[in-house]
């Protein structure tokens, strides 16, 4: 009988693709005042942003379904990277405006949520378990 899921665990991944979803969304609305601030083009922002959600996503699937213990700390290096990005919050709602601001914010507090869920006791307990259950 397969061992089920810890709610930790689904919580997980819930805030992790919502985090990815809202910024992927954000980046889509504000695609031009993105491009125009960055001096790059909309398919090379849209390109970045998949790519890293994918990556992100990617990863957190190995560790909520593949049951990969060790994977959880390359997801946790890319929310610590998601976190140093907050430093640069006021900067980024002067160039592109609050909204996107706000989003990139609860975006990045969800996927730190997230990063917090794989290292709480029932996630630790479950990803050490019995793979053969």
């Amino acid at each position: 009988m397969k061992t089920a899921r810890p709610d930790t665990i689904r919580w997980f991944e819930y805030a992790l693709i919502a985090s990815q979803l809202i910024r992927i969304v954000t980046i889509v609305l504000h695609l031009d005042a993105m491009a125009k601030a960055a001096g790059l083009s909309p398919q090379t922002i849209l390109i970045s942003s998949f790519t890293n959600a994918a990556v992100l996503i990617g990863l957190g699937l190995v560790v909520s379904r593949a049951r990969v213990g060790f994977a959880r700390w390359f997801v946790l290096v890319l929310v610590a990277l998601d976190m140093i990005g907050l430093g640069g919050i006021s900067t980024v709602a002067s160039l592109l405006g609050v909204p996107f601001a706000a989003f990139s914010t609860l975006a990045v507090l969800l996927v730190t949520a997230a990063g917090v869920m794989m290292f709480l006791p029932a996630s630790n307990a479950w990803l050490k378990g019995d793979r053969q259950s």
